[in-house]
């Protein structure tokens, strides 16, 4: 499972992040969860250069806006949901096909 950062606009004066496309995902493709944030600008001291930003500085901007509990329901709740689906998918409940042909689905 992990934090993707999917795409970011930025503004092409300063390189000042304006939004952020996200996303929390189990590696297998069970299940996501998609996070579009907007970001107010606001150049200060901790201000990085957009071409110093790394993946993993901008997740932190997301798990930090979004806030621990939320970070966490998110997180717990995809592990869920990828669970299920892996246990559908693996194990039918219901499956089409004919018995005489060998690649029936």
């Amino acid at each position: 499972m992990s934090w993707k950062v999917l795409d970011m606009e930025h503004k092409t004066s300063n390189g000042f992040v304006i939004q952020v496309s996200s996303c929390y995902e189990v590696q297998d493709g069970y299940a996501r969860k998609v996070f579009k944030q907007e970001f107010e600008e606001v150049v200060g001291p901790e201000f990085i250069p957009y071409e110093n930003l790394t993946e993993e500085i901008v997740i932190g901007w997301v798990k930090n806006k979004l806030g621990p509990e939320a970070v966490g329901e998110t997180e717990s709740s995809v592990a869920s949901e990828a669970l299920i689906k892996k246990q559908e998918i693996e194990s039918p409940v219901v499956k089409s096909g004919k018995p005489w042909e060998e690649n029936s689905f």
